[in-house]
């Protein structure tokens, strides 16, 4: 059994050229030195765009969109999906974003808002009988 130069380990092979270990050369105490082929660098193209082009929001756009709201409860919904859609999708230009982002926080403090005003009603008596006299008086 040879012992390997290199890395001091005795070769369990006994008529062995190279140390099995390492790969050193046993008879002359050189390291072997596997040279990798460097692969060929492939020239760069860049990708085909596959986004859909961003098309501006027209005013027939958002009269459309606006129209939704004429539409009892679902109008809303398809509203703010819309509006959501627009303010967070990939496709939105810039511009259209902005205004879906403005719309959408407008709607969320008028909610807010219109909650707020509901509470105060509701703690106060003189306040809710006035009320329920303006809205028995719009019934009749």
């Amino acid at each position: 059994m040879d012992e390997c130069k290199v890395c001091g380990r005795k070769n369990p092979l006994e008529d062995a050229n190279f140390c099995y270990y390492c790969g050193a050369s046993l008879k002359d105490g050189a390291a072997v030195s596997i040279e990798k082929p460097e692969a060929e660098k492939a020239e760069e193209t860049p990708a085909a765009d596959l986004t859909r082009e961003k098309r501006p929001f027209t005013v027939k756009h958002w009269l459309g969109l606006f129209l939704c709201l004429l539409i009892p409860l679902y109008g809303w919904i398809a509203f703010i999906v819309i509006a959501l859609i627009s303010a967070f999708g990939a496709n939105a230009t810039d511009e259209r974003r902005s205004f879906a982002k403005a719309f959408l926080l407008f709607i969320v403090i008028a909610v807010i808002v219109i909650a707020l005003e509901m509470m105060y009603i509701q703690n106060h008596p003189e306040l809710l009988a006035e009320y329920n006299k303006m809205i028995e008086s719009m019934s009749k």
